[in-house]
């Protein structure tokens, strides 16, 4: 199959991948009467982000910590926060999604509603919760659906494993081994060519896409085999070393984020230029 089958192909299945296959259990859920306090607690104790709220044991609304943070203390803030009830502050009317949805379509509701998490119900009983981070994790590519000031690059660990086949075919050439030589070229042009498809943004894998779409093209035709060597040697090195500078700076942002305390996310870059570590637009451990 050709990589652009292959390409096409991935992106059928995840197309219909279910939501089923996707949600996080168990749904953690409170009932409508329950103090704001003993929620808060709740969540922090668990470590979640949001809880379902359930009325005569249905599905009713959802509270997250903004809903905590501000509806309470702005909302409320002449009365004590033991006696606001879930009822008063959570988000209703419910927005849910069916099991066997596909991904494609929670992600449309979502974008469209402006919400981040949708409960999974199955004949009126709650069976889970579909986040943005759920989706994201299986079709980073959506990205731009729910932040769209964020641009989507490929990381250092991707360069670094094009650099690695490139090298490879670097020795071949120096070798006069033309055969393993175009078999690496080919392995990269390919797996570039998927790559610059899904990478919009990336201008730098772009450029790069170009100058490997040049060699591959230059290779395969006819000409003088000691000429081709020596140009393709020197257009060659050129190339590696604009991979390697993009990945020793992408794999030392990526490390540097994290050491500051900051959750890095190696595809995902907030601003342009500003010098900053990336950040997740989510939070990575909460439903």
């Amino acid at each position: 199959m050709s990589a652009e089958g292959e390409a096409e192909a991935e992106g059928e299945e995840k197309r219909k991948m279910k939501v089923r296959d996707i949600m996080s259990t168990p749904i953690i859920t409170e009932e409508e009467n329950t103090g704001i306090i003993k929620i808060a607690k709740d969540m922090a104790n668990l470590g979640v982000g949001s809880v379902v709220i359930t009325s005569e044991g249905e599905p009713a609304g959802i509270i997250t910590e903004r809903d905590i943070a501000l509806k309470v203390l702005l909302k409320y803030r002449g009365r004590r926060g033991s006696e606001v009830k879930a009822k008063e502050i959570m988000s209703s009317p419910l927005v849910t999604i069916k099991p066997e949805a596909t991904m494609e379509e929670a992600c449309e509701l979502a974008s469209t509603k402006n919400i981040k998490r949708l409960p999974v119900v199955e004949s009126g009983v709650l069976i889970g919760i579909i986040s943005v981070r759920n989706i994201l994790t299986r079709k980073p590519e959506y990205v731009k659906r729910f932040y769209p000031e964020v641009r989507v690059l490929a990381s250092g660990w991707t360069f670094d494993r094009l650099e690695r086949t490139l090298s490879d075919g670097e020795v071949f050439l120096a070798k006069k081994k033309m055969v393993r030589y175009r078999e690496r070229l080919k392995e990269v042009y390919e797996e570039l060519s998927k790559l610059a498809s899904y990478y919009v943004d990336d201008k730098e894998l772009k450029e790069i896409f170009d100058g490997i779409t040049q060699l591959y093209h230059d290779v395969e035709g006819e000409g003088d085999e000691k000429i081709l060597m020596v140009e393709q040697r020197k257009r060659l090195e050129t190339i590696l070393r604009k991979i390697r500078h993009v990945t020793y700076g992408r794999k030392r942002q990526s490390v540097t984020s994290f050491a500051s305390g900051a959750f890095a996310f190696h595809d995902y870059r907030h601003g342009r230029g500003t010098g900053k570590g990336m950040r997740l637009p989510f939070k990575r451990t909460r439903p």
